[in-house]
């Protein structure tokens, strides 16, 4: 009744827009979600003078590459984009294994259940309040660490940050794995670990890879803790774009090609593992 109902809603909501009226909705939605990124891109191959040109220029004529190159002779950005890869990459292969066997031993490990509910909510609730809170803290520790202007430091705090979120999605995939395959496992003699690694995770492999992209975009595009722990040699790229707005102004084609080279990392990424991000995400989103 409920479905049929639900359909009846759909076909009505469907016949009064309309079309043509769908139509138009959908392309101003592509305009809007497709005009900044063109924009940037057009700004990035600007001259100079064109950026206060009035009335804007949406169509320039002449392009140049002077700010793509400008920014790895004169502003350095190939440290940047390196210590940014390294931060993204290292915190997605630690969240993911340490993530993977936190959520595995939630659902199929020896606790008691009750144990299991408390560090469930504890993951959540460390997921739910902001970054900021803990930002004077976390600077205090790492200074007496030593480990300012670190990557390493970074890599911490992302992991630390994106390692509730990584848990908590994965325990859905987990407990959605077969546990009867575990239980053949066990007869045959393989302990928690052998199950681990050869039964149940090879069988949420996209799972795996829709939330080590969630995490490597969450780390790519940081920003807090890029500001408060480095200084120089450890800065990431996020951190570095913002260096491009100074008390004499923005320097809007170096932003913009920064911005360029900010985007391409993830872009293709996503192009590259799309199948398997999108099947991992509905396989997440599908409940029996």
């Amino acid at each position: 009744m409920a479905r049929s109902l639900k359909k009846e809603n759909t076909s009505y909501l469907s016949n009064f827009l309309g079309t043509p009226i769908r139509v138009i909705f959908l392309i101003f939605l592509l305009i809007s979600i497709l005009f900044p990124l063109y924009w940037l891109i057009t700004s990035a191959v600007k001259f100079e003078k064109d950026y206060f040109a009035q009335p804007p220029i949406i169509f320039p004529l002449k392009i140049t590459g002077i700010n793509f190159i400008e920014l790895f002779t004169r502003y350095g950005a190939l440290r940047p984009l390196i210590n940014s890869l390294l931060i993204a990459g290292f915190t997605t292969l630690f969240s993911v294994i340490f993530g993977s066997l936190a959520a595995y031993s939630l659902v199929n490990g020896c606790l008691p259940k009750k144990i299991k509910v408390i560090l469930s909510g504890w993951f959540l609730i460390q997921k739910m309040y902001p970054a900021i809170v803990v930002a004077v803290p976390v600077f205090y520790v790492f200074s007496k660490l030593r480990l300012l202007d670190n990557i390493s430091s970074l890599i911490i705090m992302n992991t630390s940050f994106n390692l509730p979120l990584v848990i908590i999605l994965l325990v859905g995939f987990y407990i959605e794995a077969p546990y009867e395959l575990e239980e053949q496992g066990m007869l045959e003699g393989c302990n928690l670990f052998q199950r681990y690694f050869f039964i149940t995770t090879p069988m949420v492999k996209a799972g795996l890879i829709a939330v080590g992209m969630l995490t490597f975009i969450a780390s790519w595009n940081e920003f807090l803790f890029g500001v408060i722990l480095s200084v120089n040699k450890a800065k990431p790229l996020t951190v570095t774009i913002a260096g491009f707005i100074t008390d004499m102004g923005l320097r809007w084609g170096p932003m913009a090609a920064m911005g360029c080279l900010i985007i391409i990392p993830v872009l293709l990424l996503m192009w590259m593992m799309q199948r398997d991000f999108i099947s991992g995400v509905s396989a997440g989103a599908l409940k029996e």
